[in-house]
């Protein structure tokens, strides 16, 4: 019966964007059409998805305006993470993106979306949306810097980092104002990124663990594997590392380095070790976030 009743509002649908309400007919034979903005807020989790894929294909005859607002915003707490993603996108390139003054409601659910337990539709909503705002407002600015602080991701940090470049001013006075709050290691971290500059208190954080592990691959000129990790090693060594995590990744010629390192010092000491060395060149260096850790796994796996 539930199949019966999808597959008939399916018809009733009819690939609609044609009409913007409710259309009855007279013949009684032939459903309603329905509207891609109602659809949105009263319809099945398999129509709000095909109607917000619609949207994204371009396939709405006429302009996506507020008048589907309340069904995005229904959609923007569906318990379909999919569902969730696809909104934040759809919110930030319609009612954000090249927008003067981008519409306060499709931002505010932009800001709730983009602490959403799932990375992909956080993403979108910082991707998509919240960095696409033209003039940055400080709030959206701070939620901008706690987002970078908390996600490694490599192209949604890039993309903040270019998002705030016209903003170093108040970067700078919002990263001082947070440090001095106490030693927030996350912060300090982005620091650099964000200003170009270390901050001045840069010395009581050298010592602590980094939120995240850094990972750095290293090109190696040494043929054999293990002579030139243990030759790698003992240079770490010989600069205060202590128990440098090295690993070999590859086979053959095509083999890599790759060292991770967990205390801040550790790392700003190798990152300056092999920054100009003549046999170990950096090719990536990058956080090791949860999802990198599970892609170096499978690969481990697979040799």
């Amino acid at each position: 019966m539930i199949k019966q009743t999808i597959f008939t509002a399916l018809i009733a649908f009819s690939i609609s964007a044609m009409a913007e309400t409710l259309t009855p007919t007279n013949a009684p034979t032939q459903p309603a059409t329905i509207s891609v903005q109602e659809m949105l807020k009263t319809g099945p989790s398999q129509l709000k998805m095909h109607s917000l894929a619609m949207i994204t294909q371009g396939n709405i005859r006429n302009p996506v305006d507020e008048s589907y607002l309340p069904g995005l915003s229904v959609c923007a707490k569906d318990k379909d993470s999919l569902l969730r993603s696809m909104t934040a996108r759809i919110l930030g390139q319609y009612f954000v993106a090249d927008k003067e003054i981008p519409h306060p409601e499709a931002l505010q659910l932009l800001q709730g979306l983009a602490t959403d337990d799932s990375g992909d539709v956080r993403f979108n909503a910082v991707y998509y949306g919240l960095t696409q705002t033209k003039h940055k407002t400080p709030k959206i600015a701070e939620q901008l810097i706690d987002i970078a602080a908390q996600e490694r991701n490599p192209a949604l940090h890039d993309r903040i980092i270019i998002s705030l470049a016209n903003y170093q001013p108040q970067v700078t006075e919002i990263l001082d104002a947070k440090l001095a709050k106490g030693d927030d290691i996350a912060i300090y971290e982005i620091y650099e990124e964000f200003t170009g500059n270390q901050p001045l208190n840069a010395d009581q954080f050298l010592d602590l663990p980094s939120s995240r592990p850094h990972l750095i691959i290293i090109k190696p000129s040494g043929k054999d594997a293990e002579t030139t990790k243990a030759a790698l090693i003992a240079e770490l060594e010989k600069e205060g590392l202590k128990n440098p995590a090295v690993q070999i990744s590859g086979k053959g010629d095509n083999y890599v380095l790759m060292l991770t390192t967990y205390i801040t010092r550790d790392y700003q000491t190798a990152k300056g070790v092999l920054s100009n060395h003549g046999q170990f060149s950096i090719t990536q260096n990058m956080w090791l976030t949860p999802e990198l850790e599970i892609q170096i796994e499978a690969m481990r796996k697979a040799q």
